[in-house]
């Protein structure tokens, strides 16, 4: 891509972490005058209500790629041929895609094959291990072989880029949006959030709270279950000191499993996925944070909230590095410990409990919009 100035924007988002990622560039790009097309894939359809409306995107089209049951190859094929299509109708100067995603994947296949210049946001994440995010790993690999803009979170995504022959000038290290979004939600949108009766009594009780986010692809089955069996251990052995507030994911290879092992346990409390602000809410709220969440490792980090990361890889590596964040993997007893630690040694976590830019300061959507719209400096 070029240095000169793109006006005519597309911005695509297929899921829920899409669109929060996504709002700073959004908002950063109508500030400058320039107001992008918001385009939904509807990847996650019955999830990007809520947060559309949370953080105010009005989208301009939802290509509706989901079908019941299809597959992965299924909805690539559908996600590319809609994508082209968009971009044959609208011919925009630039598309934005974010992270790892399929839709990100194929959206940025579709503008390569289009000729339509490619910016991808949260450029150069990698585990190294070609199945582990499956399939975010070699979704992202594709798109930086696509992409005409490369915008990194970190210094070390932006050395990867490098190293896999990435053009150094493409290359922009602005800090992660999710940062941005996440103080915008704090600062200016939680204040007016009228209370909702089901989360009042665990934002209001004494107890420390554990916030838990599980639903990864490849931790489907023997993970899973293992992480749960971590969490029961945990609420029986603190039982009546702590609660356990887990959103579970709507997808049956979680919801399923998931309720099964964890349903009646005293101290763990189950609920549908929330919205972003409620989210949020139970994140400001947490003691400790266990999850196989990327976004929400950079949450806690900029929070200063101890997270347990319940993976075997992680691209997120600088959290571990400040002190806030701990790989225990899906390991039941691994992942007992480190929280029993946390929720016992108050020395321990208060070394742990310190925010962190390592992942942005809240202006990478500003960053951002600047080289998009030739205003770097």
């Amino acid at each position: 891509m070029s240095r000169r100035a793109h006006r005519d924007i597309a911005v695509l988002i297929g899921t829920r972490p899409e669109a929060i990622k996504l709002m700073p560039v959004v908002r950063a790009l109508e500030e400058a005058g320039a107001a992008p097309g918001v385009h939904l894939t509807g990847q996650h359809r019955e999830l990007l209500g809520p947060i559309l409306a949370d953080l105010g995107l009005v989208p301009a089209e939802d290509l509706g790629v989901m079908r019941p049951g299809q597959s992965l190859a299924e909805l690539s094929a559908r996600l590319l041929t809609g994508v082209q299509g968009l971009l044959r109708r609208r011919r925009p100067g630039a598309l934005v895609v974010q992270g790892d995603t399929t839709s990100a994947a194929m959206g940025a296949l579709a503008g390569f094959y289009e000729g339509v210049p490619v910016a991808h946001v949260e450029a150069g994440l990698r585990t190294g291990v070609a199945r582990n995010p499956f399939p975010e790993e070699m979704n992202r690999r594709l798109v930086a072989c696509v992409a005409d803009l490369h915008f990194a979170p970190t210094p070390r995504a932006a050395e990867n880029l490098r190293a896999e022959g990435v053009r150094p000038e493409s290359i922009h290290v602005v800090g992660n949006t999710v940062v941005d979004a996440l103080f915008h939600a704090r600062d200016r949108l939680l204040p007016r959030l009228p209370p909702d009766p089901a989360l009042e009594p665990l934002l209001r009780s004494p107890r420390p709270l554990v916030l838990v986010t599980a639903h990864r692809r490849e931790s489907f089955g023997a993970d899973l279950l293992s992480i749960a069996e971590g969490l029961k251990r945990l609420a029986r052995s603190f039982a009546g000191r702590i609660d356990v507030v887990y959103p579970v994911h709507l997808n049956p290879h979680v919801d399923s499993p998931m309720r099964e092992a964890l349903a009646g346990v005293a101290g763990i409390h189950l609920c549908p996925p929330l919205s972003y602000l409620r989210f949020v809410q139970l994140l400001l709220r947490a003691r400790i944070v266990v999850t196989d969440s990327g976004g929400v490792q950079e949450e806690a980090s900029a929070l200063g909230i101890p997270f347990l990361c319940a993976r075997r890889a992680s691209e997120r590596l600088e959290a571990v590095e400040a002190g806030v964040g701990e790989m225990t993997g899906p390991d039941a007893g691994a992942l007992f410990a480190a929280a029993a630690r946390l929720l016992e040694d108050e020395a321990a976590y208060a070394r742990r409990a310190a925010p962190t830019t390592a992942f942005g300061d809240g202006r990478a959507g500003e960053r951002i919009a600047a080289v998009l719209l030739g205003d770097a400096r």
